[in-house]
């Protein structure tokens, strides 16, 4: 993509930006620093409005007088619980704790397009909102920004978003209407058994063998239960319990994550494996408890405003057409309540080239001024 001159004589200030915040990694909703920092910096741009949401988040307006639509941008703010091992000048001070999702990039993506429009108030067509938002990681902070009126006042017409995605080629958008990430249900199981003397197991109920079954017996609800034609992923990634080599364990807990991009089969899954565990709990003596913890709705892109998004590139040589993925994003939560477009911005073939979540993860900036770019035509298309 053709990148306008303007945007391109920003790239001093990406470096700056995103390394700045690549430094200042914060978890969930507490992320003061980096709503202070952005503070700063948008307050250059003469916003006409702005408002903190959802404890640490931003919704910052810029009006147009007469203007007949709103359209909204969204970047997640935080960072994960990860131990950066990149050696860099700008790693994270914060210990235990790193941008390893790209957020530092969807952030200064916004705060340049909000320096661009600063600098273009009298060319625009249309309000603009631009949403920072917390809690993208496993903590829905999109519903949240919603419940606190990110999409009202002005009311948001369209809204747009982007992710850096390693698996798409460096300066390409990733694209394509339906659904494009899976929903996602993250769950936490408890088994609750009777401790007894190692000696004397039939006195206790054992929940490490209780859990091992229920493990076994919930995989199957994927390879045995579920049409293979159908995409569907079940993982458990944490298990503990027990507290001795000697002791029948008395509790086991077991946390997890259900995706699948149909709400049919996802709650046809939700019945099969509620119903193991009943049975389970019946056959045993066990009592199982299930807390359902974060929901997030598939991605699914509406196929007009994906086709009014490739009218704004320069060739479909800009673009990728990829594949539904399995992970999880709550910008899916404003796609509900306004018509939406999530997009990926490729990074692969520049520097760090590890996957998200990895604690080598890096990229090469100037890719941001792609999105930048994409962003600007969107708004002036």
């Amino acid at each position: 993509m053709k990148i306008h001159e303007e945007i391109c004589a920003l790239e001093p200030e990406a470096l700056r930006l995103r390394r700045a915040l690549h430094q200042i990694p914060e978890i969930g909703f507490q992320l003061f620093k980096t709503q202070a920092f952005l503070m700063e910096e948008l307050e250059r741009c003469q916003p006409d409005r702005m408002e903190k949401l959802a404890v640490t988040g931003l919704k910052v307006v810029f009006e147009t007088p007469d203007a007949q639509e709103t359209i909204a941008f969204r970047a997640d703010m935080d960072g994960l619980m990860n131990q950066e091992q990149n050696k860099v000048p700008y790693c994270s001070k914060h210990e235990g704790k790193m941008h390893g999702c790209g957020h530092d990039g969807h952030m200064t993506v916004l705060l340049l397009l909000a320096k661009w429009i600063s600098a273009h108030r009298d060319e625009l067509k249309r309000n603009v909102v631009l949403l920072f938002q917390p809690g993208e990681e496993g903590w829905a902070g999109a519903k949240s920004m919603i419940e606190d009126g990110a999409l009202v006042n002005p009311k948001v017409d369209r809204i747009y978003g982007l992710h850096l995605w390693p698996t798409v080629e460096k300066g390409k958008i990733g694209l394509r209407w339906g659904h494009m990430m899976a929903q996602t249900s993250d769950f936490e199981l408890t088994v609750h058994g009777k401790s007894a003397h190692a000696s004397t197991p039939q006195m206790g109920v054992d929940a490490i063998v209780v859990a091992a079954e229920m493990i076994t017996m919930l995989q199957t609800v994927i390879t045995r239960e579920t049409d293979p034609h159908q995409d569907a992923l079940l993982t458990l990634g944490k298990i503990s319990g027990g507290t001795s080599h000697n002791v029948i364990a008395e509790e086991v807990r077991i946390s997890g994550t259900l995706r699948t991009f149909s709400d049919d089969l996802f709650q046809q899954m939700i019945r099969k494996c509620t119903a193991l565990v009943q049975g389970l709990e019946v056959a045993t003596g066990a009592k199982i408890e299930v807390h359902r913890r974060v929901y997030y709705p598939c991605v699914n892109n509406p196929r007009p405003l994906v086709e009014q998004l490739y009218g704004v590139l320069d060739s479909m040589e800009d673009t990728v057409l990829v594949e539904p993925a399995m992970a999880a994003e709550d910008f899916s939560e404003y796609q509900k309540e306004v018509p939406g477009v999530f997009c990926w911005l490729g990074i692969q073939g520049g520097k760090g080239g590890s996957a998200l979540h990895n604690t080598n993860f890096d990229f090469d900036e100037d890719v941001l001024l792609t999105g930048v770019e994409l962003f600007r035509r969107i708004l002036m298309s």
